[in-house]
């Protein structure tokens, strides 16, 4: 058998070329291959936690505010002696998370702060080993706007832990007992054997507050209403009987209809939230970062009125003496800031105004 030379040497030539090639990054020299991985090395390079960003995030987290809803955090500084919560688990959270914050950052952003940090910085706990808070239910206040009308044409709940002997009549006639006069249950379903049924009302006033703060006790147990959201609620949906299923469909165009009708604040009028929420966009877009809000100005007055509306309410913006647009301190997104006087600048979210607004709009009235 016979080659033909050309193929020999072409050969030999592709298996000394890949042979060269898989050896290339090892006979680097050492210099080159570092010259080489420091552009990388550039770009994976964190930018600092800013430190008055990182101290009023972890001042918050063991705030009374956060600590009478967050249930997980509650039970840790429990569960801890001497009330400590675990650094770890401060640095888990999404936001530290996203500003790259490290323990030594930690560290050094609360040395001006009045929470005490272990001397090794392996925990944290509450000024003096403060009390916890009462846990409470979570207001249902600042929703995403597909969640905010999820319940509009009747609320949805989900009764879980119902005893093994219990059934759903049972729920019926207890909620029945316990809802407002004249308002009864559209739809209770069977309970599934996770020990959890579904409850579908018509909407009635303050309807989710209501049903959320129920106890109602089932064969002995007592047990609670949970709002449906997502992917829960649209089983829960799919699965009503037809009738009241478009019954609830009607009440919540109803709703939209309503949600349509022209609102105010702060003495000025608009024909819907969407407008007011416009009319916020225009007035953050028109003004360079720095740059304050004149106090006589309508634009001041509204933004202004818009903040009673904040969670805080009024105590939100206690000692408030300008308004100013700059940069957030959270990302590069732009934000309103009162201005306080010997006090740093604060940063509000109007967006949980708005939303506040949207819940329990201010409609004009008509005479």
């Amino acid at each position: 058998l016979k080659f033909h030379p050309f193929f020999v040497v072409s050969a030999v030539a592709m298996s000394m070329t890949d042979a060269e090639k898989r050896k290339a990054p090892d006979d680097a020299p050492a210099g080159e291959k570092k010259d080489a991985a420091a552009p990388e090395a550039k770009k994976l390079k964190p930018t600092p936690a800013d430190p008055a960003t990182v101290r009023k995030q972890v001042e918050y987290y063991l705030s009374d505010d956060n600590l009478k809803h967050d249930k997980f955090f509650s039970e840790k500084i429990a569960a801890d002696a001497e009330g400590w919560l675990e650094m770890s688990l401060i640095l888990s959270c999404n936001k530290m998370k996203s500003m790259r914050s490290s323990k030594e950052d930690v560290m050094a952003a609360l040395k001006e702060s009045k929470l005490e940090v272990k001397e090794d910085g392996s925990a944290v706990r509450r000024p003096g080993n403060a009390p916890l808070p009462k846990l409470e239910v979570r207001p249902q206040k600042h929703l995403k706007k597909n969640a905010a009308h999820a319940h509009d044409g009747g609320a949805v709940v989900a009764i879980k832990n119902i005893p093994a002997e219990q059934g759903w009549t049972q729920i019926k006639e207890i909620l029945a007992k316990k809802l407002p006069d004249k308002v009864s249950p559209w739809h209770v379903s069977e309970v599934n054997d996770n020990g959890t049924c579904f409850v579908v009302c018509p909407p009635f006033k303050d309807d989710l507050n209501v049903l959320e703060s129920l106890e109602i006790e089932v064969g002995g147990a007592k047990l609670k209403c949970e709002a449906c959201y997502g992917d829960v609620l649209q089983q829960v949906l799919k699965k009503l009987p037809k009738h009241i299923r478009e019954k609830r469909e009607k009440e919540s165009r109803k709703k939209q209809k309503e949600r349509n009708r022209p609102i105010v604040v702060g003495n000025q009028r608009f024909v819907n939230v969407g407008a007011l929420r416009g009319k916020v966009k225009e007035i953050m877009n028109s003004r360079s970062d720095g740059e304050s809000l004149k106090p006589e100005g309508s634009d001041f007055k509204l933004i202004k009125a818009l903040l009673d509306y904040h969670p805080k309410g009024p105590e939100k913006s206690k000692g408030m003496i300008g308004l100013k647009v700059g940069k957030s301190t959270q990302g590069d997104n732009r934000c309103f800031f009162m201005v306080r006087e010997g006090a740093p600048d604060e940063d509000v979210s109007l967006k949980k105004c708005i939303d506040a607004v949207e819940l329990n709009p201010p409609y004009v009235t008509v005479e």
